[in-house]
């Protein structure tokens, strides 16, 4: 049993106020880090990666996977989190970037993607007190990407690593089976669809993420795929990373991980005729990147490198309005990877939970985006980062707007800049020049007003 206080042992708990990083409708409850743990490459400057939850017996859990392996969390009253338990992976420490995390039948599937790594399989009928490994091994596969779960038909299906793409059976959650190894046991396979980076699946229906298009398979017999749909073509085209299908089936969301590429909305009333119904971006840079999205609903809850944690009301797909955003990590956008990695919105409570590469576990209230109504007034601006040395960027949230007028204002009232004018795409401001202290961004488009506070300080 590993159950501990989070203040100590080198991990550093969090308590602060949602206004202290950039936010909209969303309410930092809990900021989980541990400052033990190595760095997984210089680049990235990685510790953390995947995030997944799971509630039972009336409590809630967080397990967020790190270069270490992975750490499981009662986040039930967020406030109090208590770390409960860990599970070194078969490949730990330097090195690791990737692990990918799903429950089934209250066990939790741990995979990992560099090294000589393992299955990890854990059994969580002993929570709150611990997890059990009731598996651990390569004998199927070393390495994974990613793992989806079809948890109607207790199938298991493996993502690139050593494997490629492969289903298996969980029907017995400790034992997993080979049913098909679609490279070796399906000849069309590779020509016709080749590596899958990610996918989604409900009820034996495969979305699949295939680097450069997405296809939708029947999975009925593993070993007889049927090809049903397919989008191979489509704007703003990148490296298709991840996708959601909404609750009805109507609306899938689909992130390709390439900067600048906006997040794609698609009409999936007909698979055999897929479209990209709309496209949206957080507008913050252009090194901006879409990680990973998760439909609960008609809400699209969205990790972003760089940007955090986004929330985009999808009621209408043609017409996607954001409703709420949260910074998870206070470095710049950079053509790199680095920030919010996975996103957990499944919890009883409603909180959501958010892994940033950097930054570890966060815990959200979203109560004030997910009660916004199509009536509501929804801000017409975003100023961001709201912590800088100098860069302030303006960016319309939703049809393009013009400022007739932009000022600064400083603490004693006096306005030390002011522009007029801007074009569609917003405006940066340069506020280096200006002492450190507290600013009040205002713009004004003729008919509303939008005011930010921002911190300008010269510490990098």
């Amino acid at each position: 049993m590993l159950k501990q206080s989070l203040l100590g042992l080198g991990v550093l708990a969090t308590i602060l106020p949602a206004d202290a990083q950039d936010s909209l409708n969303v309410h930092k409850l809990f900021n989980w880090q541990d400052a033990s743990l190595p760095i997984g490459t210089s680049e990235l400057q990685n510790k953390y990666n995947e995030v997944w939850g799971y509630a039972a017996n009336g409590r809630e859990y967080a397990f967020i996977g790190s270069t270490r392996g992975i750490h499981i969390l009662d986040v039930t009253e967020p406030t109090a989190t208590v770390l409960v338990d860990y599970v070194q992976g078969r490949n730990s420490g330097a090195g690791v970037i990737h692990r990918d995390l799903k429950t089934h039948a209250d066990h939790l599937y741990a995979v990992c993607d560099q090294g000589t790594s393992s299955l990890q399989i854990m059994d969580l009928h002993y929570l709150p007190d611990s997890v059990h490994v009731v598996y651990d091994s390569n004998a199927l596969f070393a390495r994974a990407h990613n793992i989806q779960i079809d948890t109607v038909n207790a199938r298991m299906y493996t993502c690139g690593g050593s494997n490629q793409f492969s289903v298996y059976s969980i029907a017995d959650p400790s034992a997993p089976v080979l049913l098909a190894d679609l490279e070796a046991d399906v000849p069309w396979w590779n020509s016709l669809i080749g590596y899958v980076h990610d996918c989604f699946v409900r009820d034996n229906i495969v979305w699949t993420n295939d680097q450069n298009a997405m296809h939708v398979v029947d999975f009925t017999d593993p070993l007889e795929p049927v090809v049903l749909g397919a989008l191979t073509s489509y704007a703003d085209q990148g490296y298709n990373h991840s996708g959601w299908l909404n609750d009805a089936g109507t609306t899938y969301v689909m992130a390709d991980e390439t900067h600048g590429s906006p997040l794609k909305f698609i009409d999936a009333t007909d698979i055999g005729d897929l479209d990209v119904t709309s496209s949206v971006s957080t507008g913050t840079s252009s090194n901006a990147i879409v990680h990973n999205p998760f439909f609960k609903g008609n809400v699209a809850h969205v990790a972003y490198y760089h940007d955090g944690y986004w929330i985009w009301d999808a009621t209408d797909p043609a017409n996607p309005v954001v409703i709420g955003y949260f910074d998870t990590n206070p470095s710049p956008s950079l053509p790199n990877y680095r920030g919010a990695w996975g996103v957990y919105p499944y919890l009883p409570s409603g909180h959501v939970l958010v892994s940033d590469m950097q930054t570890g576990l966060w815990v959200f209230d979203i109560d004030q985006a997910t009660t916004w109504k199509p009536d509501a007034e929804v801000p017409a601006f975003r100023i961001a980062p709201t912590v800088t040395t100098g860069r302030v960027n303006i960016t319309p949230l939703s049809e393009p707007r013009t400022a007739t007028r932009i000022e600064v204002v400083a603490s004693n009232g006096r306005v030390v800049r002011s522009i007029r004018g801007m074009n569609n795409g917003g405006v940066e401001l340069d506020l280096s020049s200006l002492a450190e202290g507290l600013y009040i961004v205002t713009v004004n488009d003729g008919s509303t007003s939008h005011h930010q506070r921002i911190i300008k300080t010269d510490q990098p």
